[in-house]
């Protein structure tokens, strides 16, 4: 193999290495459906995830999205959901306790935005 060859591969191995451990994987999540239902305070849908800090009855969530192009994809956009507007996340929470719902689906008004359509 030549040493262009080695280098080019030796850089998307650590590409790889890096998208993957950014990734949120669901192992961190509980198998049981849950929702957090609140007010938005913050929101950026860049990468490695969307996210939106919602405030609940019980304090701050950290409501974390789909990367961007299934944002993109579920047609949801940072005018939907400015500060203050309220939001019903659907998905799974934590297994540590910690304020955190890795949503499939974001209910704003009468309008749901499916981010992960292939989950039940």
């Amino acid at each position: 193999m030549t040493r262009l060859r080695v280098v080019t591969l030796a850089g998307a191995l650590a590409l790889t290495a890096g998208a993957a451990f950014a990734h949120h994987g669901w192992t961190a999540y509980s198998d049981q459906d849950g929702q957090i239902v609140g007010v938005i305070e913050a929101a950026q849908l860049g990468q490695p995830h969307g996210l939106l800090k919602v405030r609940a009855a019980d304090g701050v969530w950290d409501v974390m999205l789909a990367p961007p192009a299934a944002i993109e994809r579920s047609g949801l956009t940072l005018r939907a959901v400015p500060k203050g507007t309220r939001v019903t996340a659907r998905g799974h929470k934590r297994t540590d306790g910690t304020r955190e719902i890795k949503t499939e689906r974001l209910v704003i008004g009468d309008r749901t935005f499916d981010l992960y359509p292939a989950r039940p």
